[in-house]
Parts: C-alpha cells; sequence; structure tokens
C-alpha cells in the first residue's frame, strides 16, 4: 500500500520525512528527492535541470518502491496522479502552504529563482482536490503528526483491510 504526498518544492515534503518516519516507524518513508544527489553524480549531471532525466529517475524511484513492497510506504514526492499514472499508488494527499510562505522558504533556502515556478505548482496540486495539510507557520514535527494520522485514517478506510 502506497500513500503519495505531493507538494510544491518548499511545502514541507523532505523537511518532514525523518519526523514521520519516526512516527511511522511501521512504514518505508521515501522522499523522492533523497535519491537526486546520487542519482545525479550516477548521471553525471544533475537531474533536476536534465528533463532528458527524468524517465530514468522515476524508473529508479519505482525500483525503490518495488523493493519496499511488503511494507506500506509514504511517497514524499513533487509528481501528480497523472504523471505517475499506473504506479500502484492506493492514496494520495497534499502538502500545502500559503504563496506566502513557499516565497519565505525558498528565499530563505537561496533558491529564489524557483518561487515563481513553485507558486504555479502549488496552484496546480491545490485544483486536484486532495486531502490537504497547511504546513504554514507548523514545525515539521507537527506536520508529520498531522500527516501520520492523515495515512492511518486513509488505510483505515481500505476496504480490503
Amino acid at each position: 500500500m502506497i500513500t503519495a504526498v505531493v507538494g510544491a518544492p518548499g511545502s514541507g515534503k523532505s523537511t518532514v520525512a525523518l519526523p514521520l518516519a519516526s512516527i511511522l516507524s511501521n512504514h518505508a518513508v521515501l522522499d523522492w528527492d533523497a535519491l537526486m544527489v546520487p542519482a545525479s553524480a550516477l548521471a553525471g549531471r544533475e537531474i533536476r535541470r536534465h528533463p532528458e532525466t527524468w524517465p530514468a529517475y522515476r524508473q529508479l524511484v519505482h525500483a525503490a518502491l518495488d523493493a519496499m513492497a511488503a511494507l506500506p510506504v509514504v511517497l514524499l514526492s513533487g509528481c501528480t496522479p497523472d504523471e505517475l499514472q499506473g504506479w500502484p499508488i492506493t492514496f494520495w494527499a497534499l502538502l500545502d502552504c500559503t504563496d506566502q510562505e513557499l516565497r519565505r522558504r525558498l528565499s530563505r533556502q537561496g533558491r529564489p529563482e524557483s518561487v515563481t515556478e513553485a507558486v504555479h505548482d502549488a496552484q496546480e496540486y491545490r485544483a486536484l482536490g486532495l486531502p490537504a495539510i497547511d504546513t504554514t507557520g507548523h514545525s515539521s514535527e507537527e506536520v508529520a503528526a498531522e500527516l501520520a494520522q492523515l495515512v492511518r485514517r486513509l488505510e483505515r478506510a481500505q476496504p480490503d483491510r
């Protein structure tokens, strides 16, 4: 069972990964971005900036998910349901924050060039109508606790469980 949690850059996905893994200790928590640096080293170029590498990167993440198939998984990703069509994802959720908070976080991270794209992505993700958790003004531990509750609630609602 895989719960995919989508969110724009700066929404808190990577920040929440460790505290979420601590709370959901019987789950595998995979941050899509966690493999970016080693995959970029293998590819000899930065994955994010070279779209021609994205299909192979998706295959790598899919292989990692396959290796975790015995556990329930939470996948923290920037990909939409359409982008991961055919993947064995049972549930989808959204980590979100205000556009102002996105701008603040990305500027603080030294990524002001990505602000416009992140705000656009956030608006697209909101339009998907997924169950959402607002990360604005909340610590990573608070967000992880709320996300863990949502994951458990979605899993309990699964008819064949």
